[in-house]
């Protein structure tokens, strides 16, 4: 049997190799993430995406529709605080070059592929060993690589993955502040007492955040 491992990297590319519209999140006010969900390159020149993004989708909407290597796209609301977007845009030198650390290798690329606000790209992928070890030798000089875990696969925490940061804060203080204890320990106007805001707003997170959990859990 292979000694198969999943190992989690963080990546940091030069601005001038980023995305444009990886720059336009990390630059723009009231976006999180995109995740990339799921992608075809069969087509050597084109890339078909799709993406969760975690932001407003109107200012998303302007600037992809000015983003020249953007050929097609489509933007469908999920929520007020996300939508998915499919994309296809002509094939970046850069993408193909960090594909290339990738092919001929016994690994897989598990979605999502998140792109944060802060400029920075996670990623697990699952392989032999020495395929990891020689992928992340691959990847171009000009991208900076952490790699922040190397064990065994159990599989993505899918509903945690559809939560927003603040969603995640407001359901982290509601496990530590005893609100699912039985019995409980903490109220919601306990918990909007910790976060300093409003307690319908901490309901509101709470509702769409289990929502998230149990969709990930059974979907």
């Amino acid at each position: 049997m292979p000694d198969v491992k999943s190992l989690a990297a963080t990546m940091q590319e030069p601005p001038d190799w980023r995305n444009p519209m990886h720059t336009f999140i990390t630059e723009t006010a009231g976006f999180e993430r995109a995740e990339l969900l799921i992608w075809n390159f069969s087509r050597s020149e084109l890339d078909v995406l799709l993406f969760r993004v975690v932001g407003p989708i109107d200012p998303y909407r302007e600037a992809i529709d000015a983003a020249r290597f953007v050929t097609d796209y489509d933007l469908t609301p999920i929520d007020d605080d996300a939508f998915y977007a499919y994309v296809e845009h002509e094939t970046r030198e850069m993408d193909r070059q960090l594909r290339d650390s990738f092919d001929g290798k016994h690994v897989v690329l598990v979605p999502p592929v998140i792109y944060h606000a802060d400029g920075t790209t996670r990623l697990r992928t699952v392989g032999r060993s020495e395929a990891l070890e020689s992928v992340i030798d691959a990847v171009p000089d000009a991208i900076d690589v952490t790699v922040e875990s190397i064990g065994e696969y159990r599989g993505p925490a899918r509903g945690t993955l559809e939560l927003t940061d603040r969603q995640r804060e407001v359901a982290k203080t509601a496990v530590e502040m005893g609100y699912y204890d039985v019995p409980r320990d903490a109220s919601v106007a306990d918990i909007a007492d910790r976060l300093d805001c409003a307690a319908s707003t901490v309901s509101d997170h709470i509702r769409k955040a289990e929502g998230a959990v149990m969709v990930g859990l059974f979907e």
